[in-house]
């Protein structure tokens, strides 16, 4: 088996880092308040919204990572993307997660309401209404399928679509949408047909945020990864025609899955990189720091947690790694996409303490980034599916 990097992902990390030299890190300099230790009390106002300013930074960024080929570059080439595999975009979101805090987290990937493979499903109107301008970083949309009841486990969504006529009127509640707030539609998924908890049934409509009856609710506050934007959407009496459903009626629990696996696999990749990223900055500290006339990384109470780290990232890398080649092989990647996913996370959580504990009161300052990661790698054991999730995929795959 060939444990090589693809020479294409290698290419594209070197784009990227020449990409962010030019014309990321410029924008950093001219914005360092949307960066620093107090970053949040500039970036949202009183309500929780980010003000406008820093939304502009953003789009600006978007749209030269779109002119670049690297917004949608898990695109086809047949809709303006590089059509890289599963396993080169997984490394690349290694790759940018082992990064130290920036900018360009909204830059490639399609983070922040970004191009994603559910939209080959669109029409030819769909394609030059809602693709095209994603795609060029226009636009922004964001995937509305988790519900207050139901999180992990949309066969039994309460978001319904009854077909009245030639429209459909869409009733419900979403939660904890990312990007929700500010997208300019939504991929709304609801019950068209069927019965709760029957796969079939679930469809997907494409739904502009300023149509009558959607709107955003409560933005929640998370204790890290504010900049996901994650929000309330309430659809009441919502009312859309027959050329907003995307792809065929009832099929759209299907067409979820297929993003959910992919961001799985993005998730995995991203804690790795970021779990290297916390033990790098560990390993540095610990050899600079002395303590009775001794660097801190020859005392085995600290360079033992650091072993057990690097062994712990290098084995999750090649889980996600095998379970990205097995997707390019159109073999069924679930039960690794899984594991890839609950070990990752659970890697950079223990990451995050192992480097906050090497640095003590130094890492629990927000003047270090370990601090920020340490809150937000929390969230990585609930996004995508939680840990209790992959185990029962895990073990169903197990039993079949």
């Amino acid at each position: 088996m060939d444990f090589s990097e693809p020479a294409e992902a290698t290419q594209l990390k070197s784009e990227l880092s020449a990409f962010i030299e030019t014309e990321i890190q410029p924008l950093e300099a001219e914005h360092e308040r949307f960066l620093g230790p107090d970053a949040e009390r500039h970036i949202f106002d009183d309500e929780f919204r980010q003000v406008p300013e820093y939304l502009e930074l953003k789009a600006t960024i978007r749209k030269r990572a779109a002119e670049a080929d690297f917004w949608g570059m898990n695109m086809p080439e047949s809709v303006g993307g590089r059509g890289i595999g599963t396993l080169t975009d997984a490394i690349v979101a290694e790759y940018l997660a082992n990064q130290p805090p920036g900018l360009h987290t909204y830059a490639v990937r399609g983070a922040g309401g970004g191009p994603t493979p559910i939209l080959l499903n669109c029409d030819d109107q769909q394609r030059d209404r809602y693709l095209e301008p994603l795609m060029a970083g226009e636009k922004t949309t964001c995937f509305a399928l988790t519900e207050p009841d139901a999180g992990s486990d949309p066969h039994f969504l309460e978001t319904t679509a009854e077909k009245e006529g030639d429209e459909w009127v869409i009733d419900g509640r979403k939660s904890w949408i990312s990007n929700a707030p500010y997208a300019d539609f939504a991929m709304v998924f609801a019950r068209t047909s069927g019965e709760p908890g029957q796969i079939d049934g679930i469809s997907c409509f494409l739904v502009d945020t300023d149509t009558p009856g959607l709107s955003v609710g409560d933005i929640h506050r998370p204790m890290g990864h504010a900049w996901v934007a994650p929000a309330e959407l309430e659809l009441e009496n919502c009312r859309v025609g027959d050329d907003a459903l995307l792809g065929a009626e009832g099929k759209g629990f299907f067409q979820a899955m297929e993003w959910i696996g992919n961001a799985r696999l993005g998730v995995a990749a991203g804690c790795v990189g970021s779990a290297e990223f916390l033990l790098e900055k560990a390993v540095d500290y610990a050899e600079e720091r002395e303590t009775f006339g001794n660097p801190l990384v020859e005392r085995q109470g600290i360079s033992f947690p650091l072993a057990e780290v690097a062994m712990d990232i290098e084995r999750t890398r090649q889980l996600y790694r095998y379970a990205a080649w097995k997707v390019e092989q159109d073999q069924d990647a679930r039960k690794e996409t899984a594991m890839a996913k609950l070990a990752a996370a659970k890697l950079e959580n223990r990451a995050a303490d192992v480097a906050m504990q090497v640095h003590g009161a130094t890492g629990y300052s927000r003047r270090e980034p370990i601090e920020k990661r340490y809150r937000t790698s929390r969230g990585k054991r609930l996004t995508e599916g939680s840990d209790e999730m992959q185990k029962q995929t895990i073990v169903r795959e197990l039993r079949d």
